[in-house]
């Protein structure tokens, strides 16, 4: 094979995943797969525009939080949840590497789990992204939420 003369540089260009350990595929349809957990998850937070998660999040109380859940048909998915908070944690932990990218309305909320407090009945557990850890909060308080689809 020849090359033209005027060719002084050859450039190679690998391409690879930005992340080989984000196991986690994005849709254009507002939707992230996570391959590992079999669920389906809303990329942005519940009331962001889709894309690239811009807007203000709905806040609301955890009932209505519930039922904001089960009313949404984000993707054309109807069956949409609210998290428990276990699946919350090991989200956080397995989209550590890639959260910016994958889950970008997700960095500094605060976030309802479907998880009640069995201590307390007006308390549910939260998800505080930012300090990485479950919280407690009233269940009257105005949170945001992440959507889930799939086993429970």
């Amino acid at each position: 094979m020849r090359f033209p003369t005027d060719l002084s540089v050859l450039l190679l260009v690998v391409v690879a995943p930005l992340h080989a350990d984000c196991d986690f595929v994005v849709d254009s349809a507002g939707t992230v797969k996570d391959n590992d957990a079999n669920l389906v998850w809303s990329r942005c937070l519940l009331g962001q525009s889709v894309g690239a998660c811009s807007g203000n999040p709905v806040a609301a109380t955890w009932v209505d939080t519930l039922n904001q859940a089960r009313a949404s048909e984000l993707g054309g998915i109807t069956n949409w949840r609210m998290p428990k908070i276990e699946e919350i944690e090991k989200l956080h932990a397995r989209s550590r590497t890639c959260q910016a990218e994958v889950f970008p309305g997700f960095r500094n909320a605060l976030i309802w789990s479907a998880s009640a407090n069995i201590d307390y009945a007006t308390d549910a557990w939260a998800f505080d992204v930012e300090a990485g850890k479950r919280v407690v909060k009233a269940r009257d308080s105005r949170l945001q939420v992440l959507l889930v689809s799939g086993p429970n």
